[in-house]
Formats: C-alpha cells, sequence, structure tokens
C-alpha cells in the first residue's frame, strides 16, 4: 500500500517543520537579512505557473488530483519545460518561506519536500501515466526533464 498524502498537505507539514525549526534555533537566523524579499519574489512567478498549468488541465477536462485517474495527457503551457510544474510550484513556495524565515536551519526542509514529492507522489503519477500513455508518455519523458 502507498502512502496517499495530497500535495499541499506535504508542504504545509514541511512549512511548518521549517518554521518551528526557526522557532527552536533562533540563533541561526541571519540578522538584518534581505534575504525575506525573496520568498514574495519566488511566488510570484510561482502562481502564474501553478495558474497556468491548472488551466491546462481544465481546458483538456483532466483533474488536477494526483491521485485520480487523468483522462487526457497534458504536454502544453509549462508543461513544455517540466513534466511537474506543480511540484517545481511547491518548491518554489518552500524555498521562498525558508527565505523569509532568515534561517539557514530550515533549507534542508527544502530537499526534504522533493524527496517525499517524488517518492509518494510522483512516482506513482510517472507508474500510471506510462500505463495511460505508453510510447508517447515514454517520448515525452526523454524530451521534457522532471525538474527544471
Amino acid at each position: 500500500m502507498q502512502l496517499r498524502i495530497w500535495p499541499p498537505a506535504w508542504l504545509t507539514l514541511m512549512a511548518a517543520l521549517a518554521f518551528f525549526t526557526d522557532r527552536l534555533l533562533p540563533g541561526l537566523r541571519l540578522p538584518e537579512s534581505p534575504f525575506y524579499l525573496t520568498g514574495p519574489i519566488l511566488w510570484v512567478p510561482a502562481l502564474w505557473i501553478f495558474w497556468h498549468a491548472v488551466r491546462k488541465f481544465r481546458q483538456a477536462h483532466t483533474p488536477t488530483h494526483p491521485f485520480t485517474r487523468p483522462r487526457a495527457f497534458v504536454v502544453r503551457g509549462p508543461y513544455r519545460q517540466t513534466r511537474n510544474p506543480m511540484y517545481v510550484v511547491a518548491l518554489m513556495v518552500m524555498t521562498g518561506w525558508c527565505a523569509v524565515l532568515g534561517n539557514p536551519a530550515t533549507l534542508p526542509f527544502v530537499w526534504v519536500l522533493k524527496k517525499v514529492l517524488y517518492r509518494f507522489v510522483i512516482c506513482g503519477e510517472e507508474k500510471l501515466l506510462e500505463e495511460l500513455f505508453g510510447e508517447i508518455y515514454r517520448d515525452y519523458c526523454q524530451k521534457v526533464p522532471r525538474w527544471i
């Protein structure tokens, strides 16, 4: 049985762990750090990418939920640059959150988020897409990277 936790829940969990890590280790915060500006700088394009990714799914009349069987194979918009734009968005949001906190001790949670998304979401999605779309999906994987 595979652990099925919705990706925004993983993001929320990692963001909360980063927050509590920052509170437990305040001495590691960067003093007067301008890095807090990085958060909004990352979040604006992340929202744009997310909006376009969701829009492409809706145009194709296929669900966006990762544990739902897709009705179409989406390869337009942000899916031309990465196979996982919504997960790239999650990593951008998490990186921005760590920057806002200004504590280097929170950065490992970006890596952990990437690993859990890969292990518990992306692996299952890729297997299902290969079963459903076969050679078309394998060709797409050869041309488009998983991450940017």
